[in-house]
């Protein structure tokens, strides 16, 4: 099986940068496939920006790119930068490559991997957009897009199927052999603390693989409370997950490093730190099998959260 990386957006070639311009949007841009590719396997996604009179936080100059979207005749992706660097870190196991610059100095992020799993059919029509919103203090801002794509459609297993290793599933469809569908559902919770459903119904689109959970508020060191306490799905039959926010934030597998007792945290660990990973390659939930509802125990009355389901779609 022979794999092709393709750049889809970047600067003058050849020429010293890192992108084409993004001082803009990016309208929808189609993506046509090429002799030897028979499937789209994952993006890599890299952005720069120059930084004017004060330090620009990583977790800041992630959210340049809001959001990015794939699409194949509908959207499959729609993430922003900041939830593409927790998914990436959480589904390929390490965290992309990111520089948090000084005062006048460049920051960037480096090949955030987007999985696919798209096998290309002649009736479907593939197509990407960033939108752009403004950062401040960062300017001069660049983007390159690059597409892996492989001539052979694996047996099973796209990359970072089960921590990058494929045909590790339970049942007869191995992960990998659907599509991927990733787009977040923005959520302001309930005006009342406590227990409160706020998904109704996940996306009957196929085997829930994972959720992504960013919280607004989470535990410090000198309080316990989190916009999200605990997180449970339920199908009208039983319970299946009742996961607290220690046991989603603990879950990415990696970490750049612990908290210090100076309270002096890496950039990369800051960016990651408001969000929780459910993990459920092993043993997918199937959506399409019953109604499957998301409740929370709401820690603080009407924040903002955003959950984003990673459904792997039958093609």
């Amino acid at each position: 099986m022979t794999q092709r990386l393709r750049t889809l957006f970047d600067g003058a070639v050849p020429g010293a940068n890192l992108g084409g311009s993004f001082a803009a949007s990016i309208a929808e841009r189609q993506v046509l496939p090429q002799a030897g590719e028979s499937y789209f396997d994952s993006f890599y996604l890299s952005y720069k920006g120059v930084g004017a009179v004060a330090i620009v936080t990583l977790r800041a100059f992630l959210d340049l790119v809001n959001p990015f979207t794939w699409k194949d005749g509908q959207p499959r992706i729609q993430m922003q930068g900041r939830d593409l660097f927790a998914f990436s870190t959480a589904w390929y196991g390490g965290a992309p490559r990111a520089v948090e610059g000084a005062a006048a100095a460049n920051d960037w992020v480096s090949a955030m991997q987007i999985p696919l799993w798209e096998k290309i059919k002649p009736n479907e029509t593939y197509s990407w957009f960033a939108t752009r919103v403004a950062v401040t203090n960062i300017s001069t801002e660049v983007l390159r897009l690059t597409l892996a794509a492989v001539e052979k459609i694996p047996a099973g297993g796209g990359s970072g199927a089960i921590y990058g290793v494929g045909d590790q599933s339970s049942g007869d469809y191995p992960i990998g052999k659907g599509r991927i569908d990733a787009r977040t559902i923005p959520i302001t919770l309930p005006a009342a603390t406590g227990i409160s459903t706020i998904i109704n119904k996940l996306p009957k689109l196929g085997r829930l693989l994972g959720l992504l959970i960013f919280n607004t508020t989470i535990p410090t060191r000198a309080a316990d409370t989190s916009s999200i306490q605990r997180l449970f799905i339920d199908s009208s039959k039983f319970r299946h997950i009742d996961a607290h926010w220690q046991d989603l934030s603990g879950a990415f597998p990696f970490r750049p490093d612990s908290e210090t007792a100076a309270g002096v945290d890496s950039p990369a660990l800051l960016a990651l730190d408001n969000f929780g990973w459910l993990d459920l390659r092993q043993e997918p939930i199937d959506l399409t099998a019953d109604d499957f509802a998301v409740s929370a125990d709401v820690g603080v009355a009407s924040d903002a959260v955003r959950i984003t389901p990673i459904i792997e779609v039958p093609q």
